[in-house]
């Protein structure tokens, strides 16, 4: 009777133990799922929040890290882009958009360019200018001037640089210019851009 009672407690201590390490796996392999699960879903979101942010954002994201906004294809370029030709500009500056509106350069007259007006808050001026806010026409960035028609929005980042329409001090009429002197945000050209014009 006492080797029967022995061998079932031996047997019972024995289930327990298995179902103890069965529970166990199960647990661990439950934490692991949900783990993944969790992983999987940021790695899932991060794609999504990138697309969100537009080309040269105030955050300076980018679809299009960088790079010259888009002229369409109509501009004819006098002078080529490079961070030794940006010194020959009057004004640069780092920018955020915050509105649109009609071109601050015409004169209500034939010669009337109809560039879009666009204000920034400025974030850093590497030359022409100390204001918080600057309106600039922006010259070739598309065939129209609705904000429909133009590659950026309220809220981006772009690199602006140009010249007074009409002669004058650097912000008297100014436009941006198309060809590269006017580009999306990145940090990289904008050190260039300070390196080039406080050279």
């Amino acid at each position: 009777m006492s080797g029967v009672s022995s061998r079932a407690v031996v047997n019972l201590e024995h289930m327990m133990h298995t179902h103890a390490l069965a529970g166990t796996l199960v647990g661990l392999g439950l934490i692991l799922t949900a783990c993944a699960i969790n992983s999987d879903s940021s790695a899932g979101d991060q794609p999504a929040n990138e697309a969100t942010v537009s080309p040269g954002s105030s955050e300076g994201g980018s679809g299009e890290a960088g790079g010259p906004l888009p002229d369409g294809g109509a501009v004819s370029c006098v002078e080529s882009y490079s961070p030794e030709s940006l010194q020959d500009r009057d004004f640069a500056f780092d920018g955020v958009v915050i509105a649109m509106g009609p071109s601050v350069s015409d004169r209500a007259d034939s010669g009337d360019l109809d560039l879009p007006g666009i204000t920034f808050e400025v974030r850093e001026w590497f030359a022409g200018g100390d204001a918080d806010e600057v309106t600039v026409d922006l010259q070739g960035v598309a065939e129209g001037t609705a904000e429909a028609d133009l590659p950026f929005q309220v809220g981006t980042r772009l690199l602006v640089s140009g010249e007074p329409r009409w002669g004058g001090a650097p912000l008297d009429s100014p436009i941006a210019w198309g060809c590269g002197f006017s580009r999306y945000y990145d940090e990289e050209t904008a050190t260039t851009w300070r390196e080039s014009t406080r050279g």
